[in-house]
């Protein structure tokens, strides 16, 4: 296994040395001041002892961690996937919308456990919740993007990288077209998976359009991208946050938690927990930049 740590600031040669001994690894390659590569070789077994024990070496550090079953460039990948809400925008679409109708602290208490908890029916949760928006003016909707929506830190310069190096681009989310379709048209990603919320005579009636967007439904679409482009989902990238990204994710070659929920912390080859999300690019090969970023509409 491939493992990288990249920091903002420079890891130093002893920090390098206990990461390789956590990890098995005989030595440890430094491609700069804040980045160090390592082979894992400790026993698979172990695996789940090692990792948790990396990333409690790496927190101080405000170090990002990447583990690899194997080492490939972002170029040589066809597809990435974004989820959308608190992944490449600052916040949970239905939690502001929520607050349009002052109803914000539940419906943030039902988000929180939907995304925590996989054991929670999600479409039950997301339909409770969107019930809590009837009646709201679309005209709020749209008022509530301008107001408060902004890109997560490299947002835009990752989507972009990726762009450039040839992948095809896809936002699946389980959040709501007049969110979606903004931010798709802003970042020019190719492909958009979403839910839509159902209005009439200018207000929401607390209900949704068409198939719900769950765990299940965004594992299915980037099975159908992949298909499309005809390669396998190894050849994806699959980034987001939350229980109901873990789908998607277990079919793609590569998991990336950003600012992720425990339960993806678990599952992730990637965690980005400190730097932007282009780092990923950096992480993989990508770029040399360090993975700073500032937020942005």
């Amino acid at each position: 296994m491939e493992v990288i740590l990249q920091a903002d600031t420079p890891l130093s040669d002893s920090f390098a040395e206990r990461a390789a001994a956590c990890v098995g690894a005989p030595s440890y390659t430094r491609v700069d001041e804040g980045q160090v590569q390592l082979r894992a070789t400790a026993p698979a077994a172990a695996q789940g002892g090692w990792r948790d024990a990396l990333l409690a070496l790496c927190q101080p550090q405000r170090a990002d961690v990447a583990m690899l079953p194997q080492r490939r460039s972002l170029a040589d990948y066809r597809l990435i996937v974004f989820d959308m809400d608190s992944t490449l925008i600052n916040v949970e679409c239905i939690d502001e919308l929520a607050a349009c109708v002052g109803r914000a602290a539940e419906v943030a208490a039902l988000t929180d456990a939907a995304m925590r908890d996989p054991s929670i029916p999600y479409d039950d949760s997301l339909r409770a919740r969107v019930r809590c928006l009837r009646g709201l003016p679309l005209a709020d909707v749209h008022r509530t993007y301008e107001q408060r929506v902004a890109f997560n830190p490299g947002a835009r310069e990752l989507v972009a990288h990726a762009r450039g190096l040839g992948l095809r681009t896809a936002l699946v989310s389980g959040g709501f077209a007049e969110f979606a379709e903004p931010v798709r048209q802003a970042l020019g990603i190719d492909y958009m998976v979403c839910n839509r919320l159902q209005a009439a005579d200018g207000l929401l009636t607390g209900e949704l359009v068409g198939t719900l967007i769950n765990a299940r439904e965004k594992a299915n679409a980037l099975q159908a991208l992949c298909d499309q482009l005809h390669c396998p989902t190894a050849d994806a990238i699959a980034v987001g946050d939350g229980s109901n990204d873990l789908g998607m994710m277990a079919l793609a070659g590569v998991a990336v938690g950003y600012r992720a929920k425990p339960v993806v912390r678990q599952r992730a080859h990637v965690l980005i927990d400190h730097g932007s999300l282009q780092r990923l690019a950096s992480m993989l090969g990508g770029q040399a930049a360090s993975g700073r970023g500032t937020e942005s509409r």
